[in-house]
């Protein structure tokens, strides 16, 4: 079998391998932001039919974790990072700010995928100290406004699905 054809074969067992995915980011609240937020659920859920695909808030996740009544909001997002796959963080509110901060020296902080904009690609800041060495992708403004960051996340999400195929990662 040639390279191209067993790659395709590759991907099409990819594509359906089950997988948890996390998007944390702005919430409804926050507008165009949220929008893209969405868009990103949404082309993921596209693309990997048999992902289940959530934001912390969804309702479904409160219901199956364990004692969420009691838990704070970091206990009950610590049981989600630690059950998904891969957590995207669209990096453009400060609640997503403070889930990396909160969670990126954790022992999950390799599912984080951190989405930021390349504006603070050399900031020094405590924020960029934090986040710096970490599965970053930093987007231009013409990236962020077009979408196409998406397909870049694609590939992500991708690349862990075909790890977890591979048996290289839980």
């Amino acid at each position: 079998m040639s390279f191209k054809k067993s790659i395709k074969q590759l991907a099409a067992y990819v594509n359906v391998t089950e997988m948890a995915i996390l998007i944390w980011g702005p919430g409804g609240e926050g507008g165009e932001h949220y929008e893209k937020r969405e868009k990103i659920r949404q082309a993921i859920k596209n693309t990997f039919p048999q992902a289940d695909v959530h934001f912390s808030e969804d309702p479904e996740l409160k219901k199956i974790t364990p004692g969420a009544d009691e838990l704070t909001v970091p206990e009950q997002e610590l049981w989600h990072l630690g059950a998904c796959d891969v957590c995207i963080v669209l990096d453009t509110s400060k609640g997503a700010g403070e889930e990396v901060a909160h969670f990126v020296a954790s022992r999950f902080a390799y599912k984080l995928l951190i989405l930021t904009s390349d504006r603070y690609k050399d900031a020094t800041s405590f924020p960029a100290a934090l986040r710096q060495g970490k599965n970053q992708i930093f987007y231009s403004e013409e990236e962020y406004r077009s979408c196409s960051l998406t397909s870049r996340v694609m590939t992500r999400v991708e690349i862990n699905a075909l790890g977890k195929f591979a048996g290289l990662r839980t």
